[in-house]
């Protein structure tokens, strides 16, 4: 079997795993009759949340991170991530960065490795904020992160911003005889990513660019934990789950889309979620279900928004195949 091939296995063997786990003790009757309870009023402002706040704020992000390279129109980087966003929740391997990265690259007249650098950067700024919100919620709930899984946290907190402010300055010393480009001349691909990302961090040394991405960034995961948190009132849970909790089910959810198992963190993600709820003091069944209405709700709001822009860009998934074997093409 291929490297691909065993890939796909081990991704789909993750997810069974994790489907298996979130199912057991799960008697669907009474799994039924927490769902049945569902306040279909919260719908909405989940639905605005994730329709519309979500990649708006998105949109608005990666149009300022492009801005050095090109003055990019709000709509079309809305529709471009929107896309994106659904093709990671139907495909492995999360192309839809990569179609993302293309379609903008065509439409916007600039190379696809710009545009993919500042979708990296954007996804190092992502993870930057979540583990800056979750030290926060977690410091607040002692009880319910372990002191050592809270550290850790800032660990990878302080790396990942070390990280960030290195390709934020590293541009000039990128330059033919600066120190780190002498030191990379002997690993010429490492030379191109690292280039190609510091061009893509370079923006945010200007101050007019660098604070209104960190104010999006957290704004983005603060609106997006209120979609857990919406979701505890539209099952009957806000008693157990307030929003600095909402923070960290979001966290949770967040390491659970990192898990390489099959695309939109399907099994994983209930997994994951059942069980920070059931430390919070939730049973099984009203954790299963309110992992399950949270699951199911933003997949099918996010894929079907994408779905919807990526028929109007005439193609379709089955046609997917060439637009990224072109956009693989370019970066070699």
């Amino acid at each position: 079997m291929s490297r691909r091939g065993l890939s796909l296995a081990a991704a789909v063997a993750l997810t069974a795993a994790c489907l298996w786990w979130a199912l057991h003790n799960v008697e669907f009757s009474e799994l039924g009759r927490v769902l049945v309870l569902v306040r279909w009023q919260w719908l909405i402002p989940i639905i605005l949340i994730v329709g519309l706040l979500d990649i708006s704020i998105r949109a608005w992000r990666w149009r300022i991170l492009l801005s050095r390279a090109v003055a990019a129109p709000l709509g079309d980087m809305f529709r471009f991530s929107a896309i994106g966003m659904a093709v990671n929740n139907l495909l492995f391997a999360r192309l839809g960065e990569l179609l993302r990265a293309v379609l903008a690259a065509r439409a916007l007249k600039i190379p696809v490795a710009t545009t993919l650098a500042s979708i990296v950067v954007e996804r190092t700024l992502d993870l930057a904020t979540l583990l800056t919100l979750f030290v926060a919620a977690a410091s607040m709930l002692p009880g319910l992160v372990p002191a050592g899984l809270r550290h850790t946290g800032i660990f990878a907190l302080i790396a990942v911003v070390a990280g960030l402010l290195f390709l934020i300055l590293a541009e000039r010393t990128m330059e033919p005889g600066g120190w780190v480009e002498r030191s990379l001349r002997l690993w010429p691909k490492l030379h191109e990513i690292v280039e190609h990302l510091a061009l893509g961090a370079a923006v945010l040394r200007r101050p007019r660019a660098f604070f209104p991405v960190l104010g999006l960034s957290l704004g983005l995961w603060v609106v997006d934990a209120a979609v857990f948190w919406l979701g505890a009132f539209a099952l009957g849970l806000e008693g157990i789950i307030d929003y600095p909790r909402s923070i960290l089910v979001l966290a949770w959810a967040g390491a659970a889309s990192s898990i390489p198992a099959a695309p939109g963190s399907i099994g994983t993600f209930e997994a994951v979620v059942k069980s920070i709820l059931i430390d919070m003091g939730a049973t099984v069944h009203e954790a299963f279900a309110y992992a399950l209405f949270i699951h199911i709700l933003t997949y099918l709001l996010v894929t079907g928004i994408g779905l919807v822009f990526l028929y109007r860009e005439g193609l379709s998934l089955g046609g997917l195949r060439e637009s990224l074997e072109k956009g693989k093409d370019s970066l070699l």
